[in-house]
């Protein structure tokens, strides 16, 4: 019976670490000429999506969009809300703050 006291810490120890190592995203709507899609995009980190034709986007935070790979290139910063385009926008890459408005 002694056992059990230091399996219980060991459980919370694991439990804590795996919550506290999670990453937080957000989901981004993307629409194309072929259909729309959801892509989950984590917060603070650049994220490759490579949509060539992107007609709109869907957002809930503050995100950056780049029309190159590893977030460089030309960029859009977009608030949350709807945009649209009446001409496809090629999009390679994501960048979403973890702000709230």
């Amino acid at each position: 019976m002694y056992s059990l006291k230091p399996i219980a810490l060991l459980s919370v120890l694991l439990l804590a670490g795996l919550t506290s190592a999670e990453k937080r995203t957000t989901t981004i709507g993307i629409e194309t000429l072929e259909g729309s899609k959801q892509v989950q995009v984590p917060f603070n980190d650049c994220h490759h999506i490579e949509e060539d034709e992107v007609r709109s986007v869907f957002l809930s935070r503050e995100c950056r969009f780049f029309s190159a790979m590893g977030c460089t290139g030309r960029q859009t910063l977009l608030m949350p809300g709807e945009h649209s385009s009446s001409e496809p926008v090629p999009v390679s890459s994501v960048y979403c703050e973890d702000k709230v408005f």
